[in-house]
C-alpha cells in the first residue's frame, strides 16, 4: 500500500510512519520541512494549515491508497489555528480523498471531541469527525487519551514532574486519563491501514487502565525507580489564575482551555473501554507503570535541577555583589586586598570591580545563561580560591568554610559547564 502520513514529524506521525514502513508499506511523509535523512521522493513539504481546499490536496493523492492524519496542536499560537488545522484542512483532505478514490482514511482525534464541546480544541476536532463520518470513505476515527512517547514534549515534562519531591497540580486527583504508549497507538494505525476489511468507524485507543494525573506520575516514578513524591491538588481558583498567567508564555501547555479540559475529564470523559483496541492489537497495550525506564531518571531530574542550580548560583553572585559593596565594612575588605598585594590607591577600585563582576555574572545567569559563562565562573572562583590560599590561608581554618565551600561549588560549576549546551 502507498500511505500518506500528515503531520509525519510529530510524535504520533513519526511513529506511525516507521511502523507502517516496517509493515512493508510505501509511506510518504508530509510536514512543513523534510527531516534530514528522508529522501525527497518519500516526503512532501507543505504548510498544512494553508491547504484548506480540495484542489490543494488532489496533486498529493495520486496513487495513494490510504491517508493517516496525525496533525494536532494543544494550543493556538494565532487565533483560528484550531479551526484551520483541526477542521478546515482535514475537511479539504477528506473531500480530496473522495474525489481521488483514496480507499482508506485514519483520522487521529481525541477523547472528548464533539462539535458542541466546551473547548475550541475539542470542537474543532469534533467538526472534522462529523464531516468524515458523513462521507462514504472507509474511515476510522481513533480517539486516544493521553499519549506517551519517550521523546514527546508532554512525556518529558511528566517524567520531570514525577521526580520532584513535592508539587501541586490542577485536578491532580480529580482528572482521569487512560495513557497509551505511542508505539501501541502506531500499531493500531498499522492494523487499521493494512486490514483487508474496513475497520470500525470510531475507536477509542486507550491504555489498559484509567488513572488520575497523580497516579500517572506515580506510574512514571515507579518505572524510573525514582524516590517517592507528594502530589497535591492546586485549588481550582488558584489554578485558573496560574493558567491565565502561564498562557502568556507561548511554550506553556497550561492555558485556561487546557485547564477546562482537565476539569471536564473528572467525569471519565477522557477514559474508555480498552477492549476494542486490545482486540485489534491482539494483545493488551502496555501498562503505564512500564512506560518510563530507570535510565531516564537522571535526565528527568536534570530538567528541573539545572534551572534550579542556575537560579541559586545567580542569587549567590548577586547577593555577594550586594554584600561586598553595601553590607560588608570596606575597611576589612581593603585589609584583605592589602594582604594580597593590591596597592592602596587601587583597593577601592578593585573592590568595586569585583562587586560589579559578581553582579554581572548573576544577571547574565538569569537573563542569558550560556555554556561559556560556567567556564568563566570556574576560572573566577578557581582564581579567587588560589589567590586567597596563598595570601589569606587562614580562611581554610575558618569554621564557616569560606574557601573549603568553593570546592563543591567548583565541582558543580564544572558539571554545569560540561552538561550545558
Amino acid at each position: 500500500m502507498k500511505v500518506l502520513i500528515l503531520g509525519a514529524t510529530g510524535l504520533i506521525g513519526s511513529h506511525a510512519l516507521r511502523a507502517l514502513r516496517a509493515a512493508g508499506c510505501e509511506v510518504i511523509g508530509l510536514s512543513r520541512r523534510r527531516p534530514a535523512g528522508e529522501r525527497p521522493q518519500d516526503w512532501r513539504e507543505a504548510e498544512f494549515g494553508r491547504m484548506t481546499t480540495e484542489a490543494d490536496w488532489l496533486p498529493l493523492l495520486a496513487g495513494v491508497d490510504a491517508v493517516v492524519n496525525c496533525v494536532g496542536i494543544i494550543r493556538e499560537q494565532q487565533p483560528g489555528d484550531f479551526d484551520r488545522l483541526h477542521r478546515a484542512a482535514p475537511v479539504a483532505v477528506f473531500a480530496a480523498c473522495e474525489r481521488a478514490g483514496v480507499r482508506r482514511v485514519v483520522q487521529v482525534s481525541a477523547l472528548g471531541s464533539h462539535p458542541d464541546a466546551a473547548t475550541g480544541y475539542w470542537r474543532s476536532k469534533g467538526a472534522a469527525e462529523a464531516d468524515l463520518l458523513a462521507r462514504g470513505l472507509e474511515s476510522t476515527i481513533i480517539r486516544p487519551s493521553l499519549v506517551y512517547g519517550e521523546e514527546g514534549a508532554s512525556s518529558v515534562m511528566f517524567r520531570m514532574l514525577a521526580t520532584l519531591p513535592a508539587l501541586m497540580m490542577p485536578m491532580a486527583h480529580g482528572a482521569k486519563v487512560q495513557p497509551i504508549h505511542v508505539e501501541d497507538l502506531a500499531a493500531v494505525i498499522v492494523k487499521l491501514v493494512t486490514a483487508v476489511a474496513a475497520g470500525p468507524r470510531e475507536l477509542a485507543v486507550v491504555g489498559p487502565r484509567a488513572t488520575t494525573m497523580a497516579g500517572y506520575l506515580g506510574d512514571l516514578r515507579q518505572g524510573m525507580r525514582a524516590p517517592p513524591g507528594l502530589v497535591l491538588d492546586l485549588p481550582l481558583p488558584l489554578a485558573r489564575l496560574v493558567a491565565r498567567v502561564a498562557a502568556l508564555m507561548p511554550s506553556s501547555a497550561l492555558t485556561p482551555e487546557s485547564l477546562l479540559m482537565l476539569e471536564q475529564s473528572a467525569d471519565g470523559g477522557n477514559t474508555a473501554d480498552a477492549g476494542p483496541a486490545t482486540a485489534l492489537l491482539g494483545r493488551p497495550p502496555r501498562d503505564p507503570a512500564h512506560f518510563a525506564r530507570p535510565a531516564q531518571r537522571f535526565a528527568a531530574v536534570w530538567d528541573w535541577a539545572a534551572p534550579l542550580i542556575t537560579i541559586m548560583i545567580a542569587f549567590m553572585w548577586l547577593w555577594t555583589a550586594a554584600v561586598s559593596w553595601f553590607g560588608w565594612p570596606h575597611e576589612e575588605s581593603r585589609a584583605w586586598l592589602a594582604a594580597c598585594g593590591v596597592p592602596a590607591a587601587a583597593r577601592e577600585a578593585v573592590l568595586l570591580a569585583a562587586s560589579l563582576t559578581d553582579a554581572a555574572i548573576g544577571a547574565l545567569l538569569l537573563l542569558r545563561p550560556r555554556r561559556w559563562l560556567w567556564a568563566a565562573q570556574l576560572a573566577l572562583v578557581g582564581g579567587y580560591t588560589l589567590v586567597m590560599s596563598v595570601c589569606l590561608p587562614f580562611f581554610w581554618l575558618h569554621p564557616f568554610g569560606p574557601l573549603s565551600k568553593n570546592l563543591p561549588l567548583l565541582a558543580l560549576m564544572f558539571l554545569m559547564w560540561r552538561a550545558s549546551k
